[in-house]
């Protein structure tokens, strides 16, 4: 008799442990409408082309000496920034082999700045440091350094 009550029980423990998800599901689901757009269709237009590379440019006034180059600019577009000075001198030489006529400045804090190009008025810099992101992926970062006055 204890038996059949405890299974019994067992059985009623069971039944009420179920889950609560629907034992029928249409055999249908409802789609959603799905558009496929192709991306070569798709006229491109400046403002789609200039979203890879929208970011503010920074300027920055420092006091810095001129260590690698000959004629250091009011307004200069910083490619990167090295506490070695060894790699700031592999990147200048690379730019310089691209053309350019870049300089190293050393800041106060111990940083060498590679410039890649420098200018007496800040619109042509600011120009240029533009086409520089947009030339070079890599110097996407590139900031509009403002030597002050000593």
């Amino acid at each position: 008799m204890k038996s059949i009550v405890l299974i019994i029980m067992l059985a009623v423990v069971a039944a009420s442990c179920g889950t609560n998800k629907k034992v029928y599901a249409p055999p249908f689901e409802e789609e959603e409408d799905v558009v496929v757009v192709d991306e070569q269709s798709v006229p491109t237009t400046q403002t789609q082309e200039k979203k890879t590379n929208n970011k503010p440019v920074v300027s920055k006034e420092e006091k810095v000496t001129m260590t690698h180059g000959d004629v250091m600019k009011k307004y200069n577009v910083i490619v990167g920034s090295f506490s070695n000075e060894d790699n700031a001198v592999r990147l200048r030489n690379r730019l310089i082999g691209e053309g350019y006529n870049s300089i190293i400045m050393k800041n106060d804090a111990g940083m060498n700045r590679v410039s890649i190009a420098g200018f007496d008025e800040e619109a042509p810099a600011r120009a240029e440091l533009i086409r520089v992101r947009e030339k070079y992926p890599e110097f996407s970062d590139a900031w509009l350094l403002i030597t002050k006055d000593k």
